[in-house]
């Protein structure tokens, strides 16, 4: 059994009169594509992965943490409408933070339900705006995983997707032959169209 459906998986390979070209040539895409998505797809999520971490981990560049005052009450986190949970834990509240020598205001994500006078950490630029917090190495690390993934399968349906497409283009080529072969062979025959 093992030894059939070997030959049957491999019949482009074999010699045979009745082979055409263009099986010969849907044999070649095939491989190449095999071989593309085995050894590109990987090679894109490897590469895709390393940028997106290697950003992610460089937003923290130029920034700095400074610890701020809330000046009004944290409102309530947001409740989803299907489970009833907190969707978000963070929420935007306008803090207060000296930065050399003068109060600066602006508004910030803090935790829910904060009261007002209470201390947390905002992130600054070089031009004293509050940024989102940097992303942990974690975080980095999680966005470098689906930023690969993504890129990885995206490259594997798009070599999937020109092989199948060479394919159709190899069909349409085939029928067209068979078309006129059988036209000529009935024409041979004697049989004319009217």
């Amino acid at each position: 059994m093992r030894k059939r459906c070997r030959k049957v998986l491999l019949w482009r390979w074999r010699r045979n009169p009745l082979k055409r070209r263009s099986d010969i040539a849907e044999a070649w895409i095939g491989l190449a594509a095999a071989a593309a998505v085995l050894f590109a797809a990987p090679t894109a999520g490897v590469t895709a992965a390393a940028a997106a971490e290697h950003s992610a981990l460089t937003e923290s560049q130029g920034l700095r943490h400074v610890t701020a005052k809330l000046v009004e009450d944290a409102p309530s986190a947001t409740v989803g409408r299907l489970s009833g949970a907190a969707v978000g834990e963070l929420v935007r509240a306008t803090v207060r933070w000296t930065a050399d020598g003068s109060s600066r205001t602006g508004t910030a994500l803090v935790a829910a339900d904060r009261k007002a006078g209470s201390r947390t950490t905002v992130w600054l630029d070089a031009s004293d705006r509050v940024r989102p917090a940097p992303p942990t190495r974690t975080q980095a690390r999680a966005q470098g995983v689906v930023s690969g993934t993504s890129a990885a399968v995206g490259a594997a349906l798009l070599v999937l997707g020109l092989r199948w497409a060479a394919r159709v283009r190899l069909d349409r080529r085939r029928w067209a032959q068979w078309e006129r072969d059988w036209a000529a062979f009935d024409a041979h025959r004697g049989h004319r169209h009217a």
